[in-house]
């Protein structure tokens, strides 16, 4: 019975995925101190592994990037598979945070689909929007967590931990913050969903249609309280959205953000 009302929580919160396609996320494969660090800029649908990006989609996203606790920042080197990157020497024993981005690019749809175009290039369109993505994730290779793991990397739009990210359990509250430019989001949605919850429905993940595992909307402060209901690696998400300032060119611009960290059992 136990189980039974544990999994009606958890699909009574999934939802199918509006809006994009494909999610951006920075996922650390390997980082260990004395080691090289292997990242995955993941674009796709394999959440969290990753998968080949797509030829066409390369020139929009931007090489990863470490972020020291120091406050420096290091672009890292793609290596082996077109969505691997990696350090060019080992990881000392120390705080990171891993960001990645997606260029602003136009996508237009009409009755025939998806085009990266704005209107006045697609005249048949039926809905423009400009798209941006960011992703971070934190990694710790063997010290204390310091304020570093709930601090911003400066991303246009960015969910950044209140509280230490390493230490959670299903069930926990995690607080987080959305901020759009440094400041506040308020009213922003929210949702999550975490690999060992999108196996249940790999054909739904395939069918751009990725189910959900919480949802939420930020406070008047950016604040959302993530409540995460199974252990594993999760991505939470925010969507931040406005007009486009000149309306013949495209209707919406919108930006998403995304958070990758483990939950333990």
């Amino acid at each position: 019975m136990k189980k039974l009302t544990h999994l009606a929580l958890v699909c009574g919160l999934a939802f199918p995925l509006a809006g994009q396609a494909h999610d951006l996320w920075a996922y650390a494969q390997r980082a260990e101190a004395g080691k090289d660090l292997l990242a995955v800029l993941g674009y796709g649908d394999r959440f969290p592994e990753g998968e080949k990006i797509a030829e066409g989609r390369l020139n929009i996203l931007n090489p990863l990037v470490l972020h020291s606790a120091d406050g420096k920042s290091t672009t890292l080197t793609q290596k082996g598979e077109n969505f691997h990157y990696v350090t060019t020497s080992p990881l000392a024993k120390a705080e990171y945070k891993i960001s990645g981005s997606y260029k602003p690019t136009f996508w237009s749809k009409n009755d025939n689909g998806w085009k990266r175009e704005n209107l006045t290039q697609m005249k048949d369109a039926n809905y423009c929007e400009e798209s941006s993505m960011f992703a971070s994730t934190y990694v710790n290779t063997g010290v204390d967590v310091s304020d570093f793991a709930i601090a911003p990397v400066g991303l246009p739009l960015e969910i950044v931990p209140l509280v230490d990210p390493t230490t959670l359990s299903p069930m926990d509250v995690f607080p987080v913050q959305v901020l759009y430019q440094g400041q506040p989001a308020k009213g922003v949605s929210v949702i999550g969903t975490t690999n060992e919850f999108t196996k249940l429905d790999e054909k739904a993940v395939y069918d751009h249609r990725e189910p959900q595992a919480f949802s939420g909307k930020t406070d008047a402060q950016g604040k959302v309280n993530f409540i995460p209901a199974l252990a594993g690696t999760w991505k939470i998400k925010a969507i931040y959205e406005m007009d486009y300032p000149d309306q013949k060119v495209c209707q919406k611009r919108k930006l998403y953000s995304t958070y990758t960290f483990k939950v333990n059992k």
